[in-house]
C-alpha cells in the first residue's frame, strides 16, 4: 500500500467508510446471468437517434473495458474501484499507444454507463462515488499525445532477432507480429486450422493446418478472424505467410493454438506476449522521455510504418492488411461475402507484399 492510499485508508476509518466502497457486491454481480452494460446499451443508446458508427464506438469502448476487466481481475467490470480503471486506461495509453484524448473518450464513455447505474433504483450503486471519474481526476490525460515508439532500425533489428532470440517460439511469434502487424490478442488466437504453410512434412504431422475455408487455393497465408476474444479488427483478412518452422517443434498435445506456453502447453494470452517482447527488447529499448517502451504492439507499429512510409503503399492495402474497416457491410468470414464490398482484399496484396515486406535474414 503507497502512502499516498494508506493515508485515504485513515480518511476511511475515521468516517467509517471504505476506499472501495463496490468492493462488497462483487460476488452478486458475478453469479449475475445479466450484463449490466447491455442493459445500458439497450436502455440509453439503441433507444436514441445516433449514428451506427457511433453506436459502433460506444459498444467497443464497453467491450474492451469489459475484457480488460475479464483478463486482468477478479472484479466484475460493473463494480471497478479507482485503480482497475486507472490500470485499464495506462495499458492503452502505454501497451495499445492510444492518444490521450482517445482514452479520456473510453472513459467518459464508460462513466455514462456507470451514471446509468447510479441512476436506476435496481443497482446498488451510490451517487457519491464513480470510480471512471475518480481515475480521470488522478491520470495526466491533458497535453500531448503518447511518445513515438522507438526508432529501430532494419540492421538493429536484424541483429536482435538473430543474435538476442534464440527460442524458436518465442522468435518466431515476435517475427510473426513484426511481419503481419498483428496485435498480441490475434497472434494469441492463431489456430492451426487458419495457418497454411506448404510443407508436407507439417501437413500430414498436422491434419487440421490450413483448413479454414478463408484458405482454400491460398498457399503460406493465415486467415485473422476479427470476431474472436480481443480480436479488435473491424474485419477479417487473410495475409501471406514466411515459412513458420516454430510448427516443426511445437507441442504436440492436441490444443487448436499455434502459439502454446512453454512448460504447460497452454495457449498463451496477450500478456504472456507482451512480457515476452519485453524479455528481448527491454532494458535496451525502455520507456524514455522521448519514447514509448517496446512492447507487443511494436510489430503493429513497424509494419505500419513499413508500407506506407519505406514502401508508400495505397492507404486502402494497408488498412485491409491491418484488419481496419474500409466500407458498411456485415462482417463475414467467406471470401464471396468480403468481396461483395470491400474496396480491397488478399489477391491486390499478395504478390507486392512477397516481394516488398522487410526480409529479417534468419
Amino acid at each position: 500500500m503507497s502512502g499516498n492510499q494508506a493515508e485515504h485508508e485513515k480518511i476511511a476509518a475515521t468516517f467509517d467508510r471504505t476506499t472501495d466502497p463496490l468492493a462488497e457486491f462483487n460476488t452478486e454481480f458475478q453469479q449475475l446471468n445479466v450484463d449490466p452494460y447491455d442493459l445500458w446499451i439497450e436502455d440509453r443508446i439503441y433507444s436514441q437517434e445516433y449514428a451506427d458508427g457511433t453506436i459502433d464506438m460506444i459498444e467497443r469502448r464497453v467491450r474492451q473495458w469489459c475484457e480488460y476487466m475479464t483478463g486482468n481481475s477478479s472484479r466484475h467490470p460493473a463494480v471497478p474501484n479507482t485503480q482497475h480503471v486507472m490500470n485499464f486506461a495506462q495499458f492503452y495509453l502505454d501497451d495499445e499507444g492510444n492518444s490521450k484524448n482517445t482514452v479520456t473518450a473510453k472513459l467518459g464513455t464508460l462513466s455514462r454507463a456507470f451514471q446509468y447505474f447510479q441512476t436506476e433504483p435496481a443497482f446498488p450503486h451510490e451517487k457519491d462515488f464513480n470510480p471512471f471519474e475518480a481515475a480521470k481526476g488522478k491520470l495526466d490525460l491533458n497535453g500531448d499525445d503518447p511518445k513515438p515508439p522507438h526508432q529501430i532500425g532494419i540492421d538493429n533489428l536484424r541483429h536482435k532477432i538473430r543474435e538476442d532470440i534464440k527460442h524458436i517460439r518465442d522468435r518466431a511469434l515476435i517475427v510473426t507480429q513484426l511481419k503481419l502487424g498483428i496485435r498480441a490478442s490475434e497472434a494469441s488466437n492463431i489456430k492451426l486450422s487458419e495457418i497454411h504453410i506448404a510443407n508436407s512434412e507439417l501437413q500430414e504431422h498436422y491434419e487440421k493446418l490450413g483448413s479454414h475455408p478463408a484458405l482454400e487455393g491460398r498457399k503460406n497465408a493465415v486467415y485473422i478472424p476479427h470476431d474472436r476474444k480481443r480480436n479488435k479488427s473491424k474485419r477479417p483478412r487473410v495475409l501471406p505467410l514466411d515459412d513458420e518452422k516454430y510448427l516443426l517443434c511445437r507441442p504436440d498435445n492436441g490444443r487448436p493454438w499455434v502459439f502454446l506456453s512453454k512448460s504447460s502447453g497452454k495457449k498463451l494470452d496477450q500478456d504472456n506476449i507482451n512480457d515476452i517482447w519485453k524479455k528481448y527488447f527491454r532494458p535496451e529499448y525502455e520507456p524514455t522521455e522521448r519514447y514509448r517502451g517496446v512492447s507487443s504492439h511494436y510489430g503493429r507499429h513497424y509494419f505500419t510504418s513499413w508500407f506506407k512510409i519505406q514502401r508508400d503503399w495505397p492507404r486502402e492495402l494497408i488498412k485491409y492488411m491491418r484488419g481496419d474497416r474500409q466500407s458498411s457491410g456485415d462482417m463475414q468470414s467467406s471470401r464471396d461475402a468480403i468481396d461483395s464490398y470491400i474496396h480491397a482484399w488478399y489477391e491486390d496484396i499478395e504478390d507486392r507484399y512477397r516481394q516488398e515486406i522487410f526480409k529479417l535474414r534468419l
